[in-house]
C-alpha cells in the first residue's frame, strides 16, 4: 500500500475537533453512522487500479485515527453495516502499520486471515468488539475436542488428565498420534491460512468457520485475482466478504459430515465404502432424483430417507443456539456436556417461556441485529436447562411457533400425540428412541501403524514418517441400536433413558509403532452414543424394537419366537461370525447375556441387562399375535405388568433358560 511521505500539522484546535470527532466515530460504531475527517496522505490506489506516481490525497479518519488503509483500499463493498470500512477501518481487523509510507511496512504484522483462534484476542476480541466471545469460544468443545481427545486415548488403553484434554496440547503417544493424523484437523484453533469461502473441504477457521460469508461477486473476483500471475495483477478485489449470524449448513458440513455423519445424514445422504458403477453414475443425471453424491474429498453418498425438519428447510441454527455452539464458558468434557436443546423444549403441550423483555443480553442483541421484535402477548421459549430460545415464540393467537432464524419464515410446532405420554411403559424413552428414522453404521474397523509410511500431521501441519492407517467394513443405513444412558443428576429418570446407539469402536488395534517389533494388539467393542439428525414424524414399529436383534444390541441375524405347546422361546442365529470374545462380530452385547467393564466409548452408557431384555423380549412375544395398534397392546404401554396378569390362557409368554 502507498503511504503518505508527510503529515500535515493540524493547529491545537483542529487536534481538539479531530479527537472529538473520532470519539463520535466510535460511538457510532453501533449505529453505523461514520463521518470521513481527512488527514491528508500522500500516493494512493484505488481498487482495480494500478499504482501511481505519488499524489497528495486525504486519508479517512476511523475511530479517532487516520485509516491510511482506506487510501489504497477506499470503495471497498460487501461488508456488512457493523464491520465496514466506515465504521472500523481496515486494521481493527486486519492490524498492519497505519503510519507506514510503503506497502510492504504497511503491511507488517498484518493479519491476513483475521478470525483465526491464535489472533482472535486482537481481532474479533478487542474490547470494543467481541471480547466475551473469544474466551467461550476457546474453550468450547469444538475447539478442545476434549470428548474425541478422552475417549481415544481411553481405546489405546493410556491414562485419563485430571482435567478435560485439549486438542491443541496432544502429544507424541500411540493415540495422540492417531489423533494429530486422522482426526485433529476438525477443530476451531485449526487456523484459515487462505482467501475463499468455506467450503465442504474447510476445516477450522475459528470465528471464519461459521460467520464467513462470501457472496457470488466476491467468489468471482477472488477467483479472476488468484488466477491472473502476481506481475500481471493490476488491482485487488473491491468485494469483501462480509460477516453474519445467518450461518448455513455449509459452514457445519465440512467437519460434520465425518464421524458421526450428521450433516449428510441430516440432508439424506448416507456414505458409500466403493463409489457406485460406471453405469449407475451414468443413468444418475436428474438433479431432482439424483441418487449418488460425490463429496469435494471424493466420497461417493447415496439417497436415503432426510430429517423431517431438513424437509421442512430448517437449518442447524434454528434448533443450535449461540450458548450451544460457542459454549458458555466452562469448559467441558464431551459434546453432550454443552448441548442445551431437546425435543421437548419445542414439542410440549406446554412450553416454559418468558417475556422477551427478560431475555439475557446475548439473545437481546441477537434479536436487535436480526430486526425481530414482539407484541405484548408474545413470550420465548426457554429450554430445560434455562437457555432462550430466541426463534421460539408462544403466544394466545398463535400457539407456539418456530422462526427460521435466516429467512424468517414462521412454522408451526406440534406437540406429541397422546402415545407419546401415555403410561409407564415408554417413560424411559428418549424421543429419539422412536424417531430416529436410521443411522449410519459401521461394525468393524481394523487399525495399525505403518512405520515407513508417509502422513500428514493436522497440528503441526506437516508431513511426518509413520503412517496410522485404518480399514473398515460394510456401511449400513439401519434403525440404529438401544441402550441406556445416565445421569445421576436427573431425578426424573434414575434408572436411565433409552437412548441411540451405533458400534463406535468394534476394532482390532495394533498399537505398536516399531518397525519389526511384535504386534502390540487390543481388541474393543465399544458402542457410541448418537443423535443422527435423521428424526422422522412416523415413530418405529413396535416390532422393530421388542423383536429386532440389531436394536437389542446382538448384531444382524435372525431373532425367532417359537411356540412348543404351552411355553415359548426366544433364540437368535447372528449372521456375523463369532469373534474372539465369543459374541458376533458386530454385537454389543450377547443374546440374553449380559456385559460388564469397558462397554462403550462413556461410562455413562451400557447395553440393555439380563433383566431388560427379557421384559422387551416379553413385548416382542406378545408382538407374534397382536398388532402393535391393538387395543391389548396399548393397554400394555400403559401398564405391562397389569396387562399380562389378565392375559388370555392362548397367550404363550416366554421362558427362559437359567444361566
Amino acid at each position: 500500500m502507498p503511504a503518505p511521505s508527510s503529515l500535515s500539522r493540524p493547529t491545537t484546535l483542529r487536534r481538539v475537533v479531530l479527537t472529538l470527532l473520532g470519539f463520535i466515530a466510535l460511538a457510532a460504531l453501533g449505529t453505523g453512522v461514520g463521518r470521513w475527517v481527512r488527514t491528508r496522505i500522500e500516493s494512493a490506489k484505488s481498487p482495480g487500479a494500478p499504482l501511481t506516481a505519488p499524489a497528495v490525497v486525504e486519508a479517512p479518519v476511523v475511530l479517532g485515527r487516520a485509516e491510511g488503509c482506506l487510501v489504497c483500499h477506499a470503495g471497498v463493498t460487501g461488508l456488512d453495516r457493523a464491520h465496514r470500512a466506515e465504521a472500523i477501518g481496515c486494521a481493527s481487523c486486519h492490524g498492519g502499520n497505519l503510519q507506514a509510507r510503503d506497502a510492504r511496512t504497511a503491511h507488517e504484522g498484518m493479519h491476513r486471515v483475521p478470525g483465526n483462534l491464535a489472533d482472535a484476542p486482537r481481532t474479533c476480541g478487542q474490547a470494543a468488539c467481541h471480547a466475551s466471545v473469544i474466551p467461550r469460544v476457546e474453550r468450547s468443545i469444538m475447539t478442545t475436542m476434549a470428548g474425541v481427545v478422552d475417549v481415544n486415548r481411553r481405546v489405546f488403553g493410556e491414562p485419563p488428565t485430571a482435567a478435560p484434554p485439549h486438542a491443541a496440547t496432544l502429544g507424541d503417544s500411540p493415540a495422540d498420534s492417531h489423533l494429530r493424523q486422522l482426526c485433529a484437523s476438525c477443530h476451531l484453533g485449526q487456523p484459515k491460512t487462505d482467501w475463499g469461502p468455506i467450503t465442504e473441504l474447510s476445516r477450522g477457521g475459528g470465528c471464519n468457520a461459521c460467520h464467513l460469508m462470501y457472496d457470488s461477486v466476491a467468489t468471482r473476483q477472488l477467483a479472476a485475482y488468484e488466477a491472473t500471475a502476481p506481475r500481471n495483477r493490476t488491482g485487488i478485489p473491491s468485494r469483501h466478504p462480509s460477516f453474519s449470524i445467518a450461518v448455513d449448513n455449509g459452514k457445519c458440513f465440512g467437519c460434520h459430515s465425518r464421524s458421526g455423519r450428521i450433516s449428510t445424514s441430516y440432508e439424506g445422504w448416507h456414505e458409500m465404502l466403493e463409489a457406485p458403477g460406471a453405469a449407475a453414475l451414468a443413468a444418475d443425471t436428474s438433479a431432482r432424483q439424483r441418487q449418488y453424491r460425490l463429496l469435494e474429498d471424493g466420497r461417493y453418498f447415496t439417497r436415503v430417507t432426510s430429517d423431517v425438519h431438513q424437509a421442512r428447510g430448517m437449518d442447524c441454527i434454528d434448533c443450535h443456539t449461540a450458548g450451544e455452539v460457542m459454549g458458555k464458558g466452562a469448559i467441558v468434557s464431551h459434546a453432550r456436556d454443552q448441548v442445551q436443546l431437546r425435543c421437548a423444549d419445542c414439542h410440549a403441550r406446554r412450553l416454559s417461556t418468558i417475556p422477551p423483555a427478560h431475555a439475557d443480553a446475548e439473545t437481546t442483541q441477537l434479536l436487535a441485529l436480526r430486526g425481530w421484535t414482539f407484541t405484548r402477548e408474545e413470550r420465548l421459549a426457554v429450554t430445560s436447562t434455562g437457555g432462550v430460545l430466541p426463534n421460539v415464540v408462544v403466544s394466545p393467537a398463535s400457539g407456539a411457533r418456530l422462526r427460521r432464524k435466516r429467512t424468517g419464515e414462521w412454522m408451526p410446532l406440534r406437540a406429541p400425540l397422546p402415545v407419546c405420554l401415555q403410561g409407564s411403559g415408554h417413560a424411559r424413552l428418549s424421543c429419539g428412541a422412536c424417531h430416529t428414522a436410521w443411522a449410519p453404521r459401521c461394525a468393524t474397523c481394523h487399525t495399525k501403524y505403518e512405520p515407513g509410511a508417509d502422513a500428514y500431521d493436522h497440528l503441526s501441519q506437516q508431513d511426518v514418517k509413520g503412517a496410522w492407517q485404518e480399514t473398515a467394513g460394510p456401511y449400513e443405513a439401519v434403525p440404529p441400536t438401544l441402550g441406556i444412558t445416565w445421569n445421576p443428576r436427573d431425578a426424573q429418570h434414575p434408572r436411565g433413558v433409552v437412548e441411540t446407539f451405533v458400534p463406535g469402536m468394534i476394532l482390532t488395534l495394533d498399537r505398536n509403532r516399531t518397525a519389526g517389533a511384535a504386534p502390540d494388539q487390543i481388541v474393543r467393542r465399544l458402542y457410541a452414543r448418537i443423535a443422527p439428525h435423521t428424526t422422522s414424524r412416523a415413530a418405529r414399529s413396535c416390532a422393530s424394537c421388542h423383536a429386532d436383534p440389531v436394536a437389542l444390541g446382538y448384531g444382524r441375524g435372525e431373532l425367532r419366537y417359537r411356540i412348543a405347546g404351552d411355553s415359548g422361546r426366544w433364540s437368535f442365529s447372528p449372521a456375523e461370525p463369532r469373534a474372539a470374545d465369543g459374541l458376533p462380530a458386530d454385537a454389543w452385547t450377547g443374546f440374553l447375556q449380559e456385559r460388564r467393564g469397558m462397554v462403550a466409548t462413556r461410562d455413562d452408557v451400557r447395553p440393555f441387562t439380563v433383566a431388560e431384555q427379557r421384559r422387551i423380549l416379553t413385548v416382542g412375544a406378545c408382538l407374534t399375535c397382536h398388532d402393535g395398534n391393538s387395543r391389548v397392546m396399548q393397554r400394555a404401554i400403559v401398564d405391562l405388568d397389569a396387562t399380562m396378569a389378565k392375559r388370555s390362557r392362548r397367550c404363550v409368554v416366554p421362558t427362559w433358560r437359567s444361566r
